[in-house]
């Protein structure tokens, strides 16, 4: 049994390892507009912008794809075989494939950065791993304070992976595209001895469980099956995608749109973050014991979707940031809203398999609109801002309409109290 003292320190690893996974993550999105769009580094001259765009969604894409696959797998793993080794096969691995990125932009290889974006992606299972040691240390008491630290990890690692990406690419005179995948590829190798003298097993009984690459389709498939559910997953599909249509392509809108170069989309993009992160803490922490999920969702999607929107019309950096203002407090009610929704209608007993649901769609949608969106936007960059603002616009006219009736008695409750 861990000491609390022990439990302290391995949260503060299990943090670190969720923080340093999603800023490699959060890097590459800044980094990859100037590399493919305004680059001969990887891509030749002879490369047409519409060809460019297209390239970008699939490399976009193939990292999510290989994590559909590998954090289920490893997840699994580490159930079988203890959390320690499979982190230290999980960081050894993304480590490697960072180094591989670097190395193909060095050499000019658009082969090898796809297999290395593949790669990362099937090792990014060290999220899984972590999450799954933090409840394996964590009692009924403590789950859910311990999961809103890994919450907190994730909310930092937007604040400072963008910033850091764009400055390593021209902090020094010898700073490349390549260098901020050097540096993470360091940083990871620090991590790895990190976890070998620090970090200790917190899984206390191994299981025996088969493993299933393809568990995801199984969940989604099961949760569309399901009458009670059907309506909101639906929309929650059709949230996701205009989500990440938006969201994975808004560096590339930038750069075309108004010319920001990393440094700027980095500044942009640790703004959102951390806006994101104190209006959790200090808004929707505390609005949310008194407001129900449906009225969060109705009363904030809305928002949500117009003011992505609104981006096509914005020509000065102030209502750009005062639309993406809009949009990451709309999203603070929207997100925790819908997935509390659907978890308020399933028994406890079922939570872990709904959630997998839950990110399985999640998963599928992100990969799905990456691919998309590479496409769309090589006929104009405006159509990834409509389409994601129209498609969460859209999941928002469906849940309230297939929430109208609760909504009024919602309301007569809250009026009583």
């Amino acid at each position: 049994m861990k000491s609390e003292v022990e439990k302290k320190v391995t949260l503060l690893y299990l943090m670190l390892v969720i923080l340093i996974d999603f800023m490699g993550m959060a890097m590459v999105v800044v980094i990859f507009p100037k590399l493919l769009l305004h680059s001969t580094t990887l891509l030749s001259s002879l490369w047409v912008y519409e060809d460019r765009i297209k390239i970008m969604g699939v490399l976009l894409a193939i990292y999510p794809l290989g994590q559909i696959i590998g954090a289920s797998i490893f997840g699994k793993l580490s159930d079988n075989w203890g959390r320690k080794e499979l982190l230290l096969i999980t960081i050894m691995g993304t480590s490697f494939s960072f180094m591989l990125s670097a190395f193909s932009i060095e050499i000019s290889s658009l082969t090898l950065l796809l297999v290395s974006r593949l790669v990362t992606g099937l090792f990014a299972g060290n999220v899984a791993i972590a999450q799954a040691s933090l409840l394996d240390i964590s009692t009924p008491e403590t789950r859910a304070q311990n999961i809103s630290y890994s919450q907190i990890a994730m909310g930092s690692a937007y604040i400072v992976g963008p910033v850091l990406g764009g400055w390593l690419t021209q902090a020094f005179p010898f700073c490349t595209l390549s260098t901020p995948f050097w540096i993470f590829s360091l940083a990871l190798g620090a991590l790895l001895v990190v976890t070998i003298f620090l970090y200790k097993e917190t899984l206390s009984e191994a299981k025996s469980t088969s493993i299933d690459p393809f568990e995801f389709a199984q969940q989604i498939v099961g949760g569309f099956a399901n009458k009670k559910l059907r309506n909101v997953f639906i929309v929650w599909l059709l949230f996701v995608s205009g989500w990440w249509l938006f969201e994975s392509f808004m560096p590339a809108f930038l750069s075309i749109k108004f010319g920001y170069d990393t440094v700027q989309i980095g500044n942009l993009l640790a703004f959102n973050g951390a806006l994101y992160a104190s209006f959790q803490f200090i808004v929707v922490q505390r609005i949310a014991k008194y407001m129900n999920p449906t009225l969060m969702v109705i009363y904030s999607s809305i928002f949500a979707a117009l003011s992505i929107m609104a981006l096509s019309f914005v020509v000065a950096p102030w209502q750009l940031y005062l639309a993406m203002s809009v949009f990451v407090m709309a999203m603070g009610f929207s997100i925790p809203g819908i997935v509390t929704f659907i978890s308020n209608n399933v028994d406890d007993a079922s939570q872990g398999q709904v959630m997998g649901i839950v990110n399985s769609i999640q998963a599928v949608s992100t990969v799905l609109v990456m691919l998309l969106g590479g496409y769309l936007n090589s006929i104009n960059i405006n159509i990834s801002v409509i389409g994601g603002g129209l498609l969460v616009l859209i999941s928002w006219l469906m849940f309230t309409v297939t929430n109208f009736n609760r909504v009024g008695q919602l309301k007569i409750v809250q009026e009583q109290l």
